[in-house]
């Protein structure tokens, strides 16, 4: 028993040795991992001491991982210029974003307002008699007209009380019309001669209202006697002017309308 325990020592002796006497691989200092801070660089003077070959050989080795990061630069300024070799396209982008769609319609522009034209006012200046036309006509040259902005129209009016006349027709001499003047009026008819317009000579024997009352006169004439009596409507025909201007701004307008009030304050104004 004891033998044989010295002997699995004896063989455990000669495993440990065989290891240790056994030439280890080189070792690959690529392989390691170095830190930055460990590395020093040495000076351009160095020369390699030939008295101690060994010492100097981890020195070479640890300075070897240092071009590692010089290597490693190309790399990174390549990878850092790929997306400038991009930057071109950017501005053929902008130009197709600056470049109109086919289907967008331009926005429609709001046209100006076309300014509306003044108005051009229009009155008529009517029922004027002959007076009252020679006085409108007196102050119309302050409006400064044009002869297209004026025009004048007349027509005959009837106009009176609307009362009927009985008269009697004179007769030959002025002195036989007075005669009859005072038989009439002793016979109960009153009348006196006319003396002063179109009817003189003429014995006037009254005005009435109505027809029915001047015919019965008539007739009580002509029961007396006196068969020549006639009955006239003292409307007479008369002659009445409208002036019309037309096409006035406005401050001719406002001028017409005090011509107006101060002229004629009875006639007003009448749109056309």
């Amino acid at each position: 028993m004891k033998w044989f325990v010295a002997l699995v020592i004896v063989l455990n002796l000669v495993v440990a040795m065989y290891g240790s006497l056994k030439q280890r691989p080189p070792l690959d200092v690529h392989a390691q991992e170095v830190s930055p801070g460990q590395v020093k660089l040495l000076p351009a003077s160095w020369t390699p001491d030939a008295s101690a070959p060994q010492a100097s050989a981890p020195k070479a080795q640890a300075s070897a991982p240092a071009a590692k990061p010089a290597a490693s630069a190309p790399a990174a300024k390549i990878v850092a210029s790929a997306p400038k070799a991009q930057l071109p396209a950017k501005p053929a982008a902008k130009a197709e974003a600056s470049k109109p769609s086919a289907k967008a319609k331009p926005a429609p522009q709001d046209k100006p307002a076309a300014a509306e034209p003044a108005k051009l006012a229009c009155y008529r200046w009517g029922g004027l008699n002959d007076s009252l036309l020679a006085r409108v006509k007196g102050g119309v040259p302050a409006l400064k007209l044009k002869t297209a902005q004026i025009s004048e129209d007349s027509k005959q009016e009837s106009k009176g009380s609307g009362r009927l006349w009985v008269y009697y027709p004179p007769l030959a001499t002025q002195a036989e019309t007075k005669t009859l003047s005072a038989e009439l009026k002793d016979k109960g008819f009153d009348n006196y001669i006319v003396s002063n317009d179109e009817f003189k000579g003429n014995l006037s024997l009254g005005l009435f209202g109505k027809e029915d009352a001047a015919k019965t006169l008539v007739a009580r004439l002509k029961a007396a006697g006196y068969d020549k009596a006639v009955v006239k409507s003292k409307d007479q025909p008369a002659k009445t002017t409208t002036l019309t201007f037309k096409d006035l701004d406005a401050a001719q307008a406002e001028h017409l309308k005090a011509l107006q009030k101060r002229l004629t304050p009875g006639i007003a104004l009448k749109g056309c």
